[in-house]
């Protein structure tokens, strides 16, 4: 998960969008995205969208503006999809991949792809087209290893245990900070 949040940071901050966001919006994001005390309130939703100078036009400014944000919905999207069809393929002792995986995988290689490319300097172009593919061998690494039932090693060496329990952990997780993004990111608060 932490590899895909690597990747879209170091595109990110080649074109100095990582900090385009204001601090008051990056310190309420990453309350929010914590995994273990993380949080939305409608005080911080209303504190991060009072930064917004157009809340009429949120598709200019999740392009723009809010692009970190976007492209963490949109790479937390992707890891949640990942590891519901690494619990598919643990279930049914093979490889699995579901549309909404696929989906997800595709935006984020094609946002990835696109925006590599407009990257200046090729050392930082290169780096990041070798993080693309370190992340696309560990997710079909994840699915392959859930399929056998095996514990998952990564590229970079670290092996993280593969069962039922833990596979739905991980989704949870996920999930529960998925839907605090989807919320924190609707322009209108919704109890």
């Amino acid at each position: 998960m932490k590899l895909i949040q690597s990747i879209i940071l170091l595109v990110l901050f080649s074109f100095g969008v990582a900090n385009a966001m204001t601090e008051k919006q990056m310190m309420i994001f990453h309350q929010v995205l914590n995994v273990d005390q993380g949080k939305v309130t409608k005080q911080m939703h209303t504190d991060f969208w009072s930064d917004v100078p157009d809340k009429d036009d949120v598709v200019n400014y999740m392009e723009t503006t809010g692009l970190m944000a976007k492209i963490t919905k949109d790479g937390m999207n992707y890891q949640k999809e990942l590891w519901k069809s690494a619990l598919i393929s643990y279930q049914n002792n093979q490889v699995f991949k579901s549309d909404d995986y696929i989906k997800a995988r595709d935006t984020m290689n094609d946002f990835i792809n696109r925006v590599s490319k407009n990257i200046p300097d090729p050392n930082e172009r290169q780096q990041v087209v070798k993080q693309m593919q370190v992340s696309m061998e560990n997710s079909a690494e994840l699915l392959r290893s859930a399929g056998a039932r095996m514990n998952f090693q990564t590229v970079q060496g670290p092996i993280i245990e593969i069962s039922e329990e833990r596979l739905k952990f991980i989704i949870a997780n996920l999930e529960r900070s998925f839907v605090r993004i989807e919320k924190l990111l609707q322009p209108e608060w919704v109890d």
